[in-house]
């Protein structure tokens, strides 16, 4: 037996694979990584999961998924878990990457929620699949302004950034930042022109502006064209791509 035969391996990416003889190295790649990073065995129950994927899963604190089956994690998701482990089949049998949107509630109490875009790759050892990896990092939004103003993607949550403005403001707020007019944000909405400038000066009265660009350089210097309004969150928190 080639003494490389051994190995286990996955890829990042096209231009960088993973190899390693255990999952003890796999793992201490995985803890150090700011990314949402788990492991599954060919039954698709839990290997592991890293601090940073069970902040951001919705898991109760001190939860151990080890050993489990989506079905039986106590949130959410795991109502789906037929889905996710049709989609970890799927992977294992074509030994192929598939890219999936997840959608995570976080946070306790404030349900904070955040979408992440994953690669759920085959585990290989001796050519066959023993499980999947999960490498999931946060959708990110990338506009004209980034590119402009030569900044980086950033990642996006949905939610209101602020109670400072109504569930309504906050609606028209998002669309102007995406530099839609008043008559395109009222169409948008399916409100009438004059309601959009109500909210408009409502809006403006409360952060002391007067006119979009303000408006809009406010709400960038404040971090909330981070956010989106929560009606834009896709119903299924699991979804793959393919």
């Amino acid at each position: 037996m080639d003494k490389e035969s051994n190995y286990m391996e996955f890829s990042l990416n096209k231009d960088m694979d993973i190899r390693s003889r255990s999952f003890d190295a796999l793992i201490s790649y995985m803890e150090h990584s700011n990314e949402f990073w788990y492991i599954k065995d060919h039954n698709s129950r839990f290997i592991y999961m890293n601090d940073y994927g069970l902040h951001y899963s919705g898991l109760p604190k001190g939860f151990n998924p080890e050993g489990k089956l989506d079905s039986e994690c106590p949130v959410y998701w795991s109502e789906i878990a037929d889905i996710i482990q049709a989609n970890d089949r799927n992977v294992m049998e074509s030994q192929k990457v598939i890219p999936t949107l997840m959608t995570f509630m976080y946070g306790g109490k404030e349900k904070l929620i955040q979408p992440f875009l994953a690669d759920v790759t085959p585990l290989v050892k001796e050519g066959k699949s023993i499980g999947v990896v999960g490498r999931a990092k946060k959708l990110e939004i990338y506009s004209m302004y980034h590119l402009e103003n030569n900044k980086c993607p950033e990642s996006i949550s949905f939610g209101k950034p602020t109670d400072l403005f109504t569930d309504r403001e906050f609606d028209v707020v998002f669309f102007a930042l995406q530099s839609l007019s008043a008559k395109e944000i009222a169409k948008k909405l399916s409100i009438s022109h004059n309601t959009v400038e109500n909210y408009l000066h409502s809006i403006y009265d409360k952060i002391g502006v007067s006119a979009l660009n303000q408006l809009i350089e406010y709400c960038r210097k404040n971090g909330y064209d981070k956010y989106a309004p929560n009606r834009f969150i896709n119903p299924n928190p699991y979804m793959p791509l393919i």
